[in-house]
């Protein structure tokens, strides 16, 4: 195998290569106004900014960021949503790399369902609403299914990870959810099961001969009132 190159794949049961592995870590954007009403907010909707309570996360998460940083060279990525660009901007900072923007890691687009609460969902359309958290091929109208987001990020993760070192991600819960129940090999029926909170950061470990770990998880001791 190139030693330059990091595969993504589950434990192989073999030794672990600890030398020249990827490390990930996974950071969820602060809350906006629409995060603390539960209104769902998606790609392709109205893309709003931090509220003082998400940007006061942001700092805070970037603060805890350098703490979990591996090996150089370290590299952030951020979704094209302005919330995440946002927390990216913070991490960016203290950091000192600069954030590359890669839209594949935008939160679901929710179609005609954008905006509202998930009580209007369940109440105007409780048996779609059941459907789509079952049947990860199910979309909302306009929206796209768990299944076309796993693609894509599939992808951007693929590219995050192409080489060694460290890439710091920011992004949204849906497509965090993609990458921690594939790489943990959770069944699509408990997809929901994983709590990754606004400004929460996981970590999954790549390591060259296929070996993957996920020290940690939705971790958010880091934010202000906890």
């Amino acid at each position: 195998m190139d030693s330059g190159r990091v595969t993504a794949a589950m434990d192989s049961g073999r030794g672990a290569v600890l030398e020249g592995g990827t490390r990930v870590v996974l950071v969820r954007h602060g809350v906006t106004a629409n995060t603390l009403a539960g209104r769902l907010d998606g790609r392709g909707g109205s893309d709003p900014p931090l509220d003082p309570l998400g940007s006061a996360q942001a700092r805070a998460t970037a603060a805890l960021v350098p703490s979990l940083l591996g090996d150089p060279p370290v590299r952030l990525v951020t979704s094209s949503l302005r919330r995440v660009r946002m927390t990216g901007a913070e991490i960016a900072a203290t950091i000192g790399v600069p954030a590359e923007v890669d839209p594949d890691w935008d939160e679901r687009a929710f179609g005609d369902w954008d905006g509202l609460s998930l009580a209007e969902v369940t109440q105007r359309y409780p048996r779609e609403w059941a459907r789509l958290r079952r049947d990860p091929t199910n979309a909302p109208p306009g929206g796209e299914s768990r299944a076309e987001v796993a693609t894509r990020v599939r992808a951007a993760f693929a590219r995050a990870t192409s080489a060694p070192g460290t890439v710091v991600v920011v992004t949204s819960r849906v497509p965090l959810l993609c990458v921690l129940t594939e790489t943990l090999h959770i069944e699509p029926d408990r997809f929901w099961a994983l709590a990754t909170e606004p400004a929460s950061v996981s970590v999954v470990e790549l390591w060259p001969d296929g070996h993957v770990s996920v020290p940690v998880v939705n971790r958010t001791d880091h934010l202000p009132g906890r």
